[in-house]
């Protein structure tokens, strides 16, 4: 965490010299940007990556997009050409998408071969609605590797009432490890890393937040506030949930409760993507404290 540098060239020239390519995908409002530890900047889309590690090194930007993005007709399927002697594919329908700086067209058909891998219903989908109907989430996907684990923590949160930076898990109800101590694991997993790296990450979000504040990209809940200094960490993190009924609530909660409460600051039951995720001093309906 301590390599991201607020200085490094890519966050200069996008802040002093941006292209055309750049404004016009900061134009659009279900696109959301997260700054990385490496100097990079990944950009998604309903959970799909637009644009992975977008850099600025001799003088250009690079970045990448996954192939099956860019397919330019609606069917994933290809076409075997069965007219010669021997099988081939029918390498004329095969067609990529041929844009200059995100046109509208290009951009849709990007949006929509995203979606066809992670639909609304999906955990990258809730996440991105997450996101994108609330003001105060300034990351996502935050990869660290720890004693040897793999870390990947969906989300963080803005807690601007309480001054505190916090980790979420989002989970969908039909993922497997919430009956199973899986779930206690992995949020304890968080909790060790917050408790052993909590000036760092306190510290790299003030950074983040600096970052994202001069290139425009806070989200609409921080857009006024000046810095993040004085903000603290939640060193248990919050399970979050975008796609419960009640019924499954009272079904599984009590027990879901049960088995996180030492690991976490409590779970929030949402049956839409679009609630405030701060901490409040005790539980209230679907939103447990523990």
């Amino acid at each position: 965490m301590k390599r991201l540098n607020q200085n490094n060239e890519l966050f200069t020239q996008l802040g002093k010299h941006p292209p055309n390519w750049w404004n016009k995908i900061l134009s659009e409002k279900d696109v959301y940007f997260d700054i990385r530890k490496g100097n990079y900047i990944d950009i998604y889309f309903n959970g799909g990556n637009i644009v992975q590690g977008l850099k600025f090194k001799n003088n250009k930007y690079s970045g990448s997009i996954n192939y099956k993005y860019l397919l330019s007709q609606k069917s994933e399927y290809i076409k075997f050409d069965f007219s010669q002697p021997k099988l081939q594919l029918d390498k004329e329908s095969i067609s990529l998408l041929s844009f200059e700086d995100f046109n509208n067209k290009s951009l849709k058909r990007i949006k929509d071969n995203i979606k066809n891998y992670y639909p609304a219903s999906s955990e990258k989908g809730i996440q991105a609605k997450f996101v994108n109907n609330s003001g105060y989430f300034i990351d996502t996907e935050l990869a660290y590797i720890y004693k040897n684990i793999n870390l990947r923590i969906d989300l963080v949160w803005i807690d601007v009432p309480n001054k505190k930076i916090l980790f979420i898990e989002l989970k969908t109800i039909g993922d497997s490890r919430l009956y199973t101590d899986e779930i206690y694991d992995q949020l304890k997993k968080y909790y060790d890393f917050a408790k052993f790296f909590e000036n760092e990450i306190i510290q790299y979000y003030q950074k983040v937040f600096k970052i994202k504040k001069t290139l425009k990209l806070l989200p609409e809940g921080l857009i006024n506030m000046p810095t993040l200094e004085g903000f603290t960490l939640f060193k248990k993190p919050l399970l979050l949930f975008g796609d419960c009924e009640q019924k499954w609530i009272n079904h599984n909660a009590k027990h879901i409760d049960a088995r996180i409460k030492k690991v976490a600051v409590g779970a929030y039951y949402f049956g839409r993507p679009d609630y405030n995720c701060d901490i409040i001093k005790k539980s209230k309906r679907n939103r447990h404290i523990f």
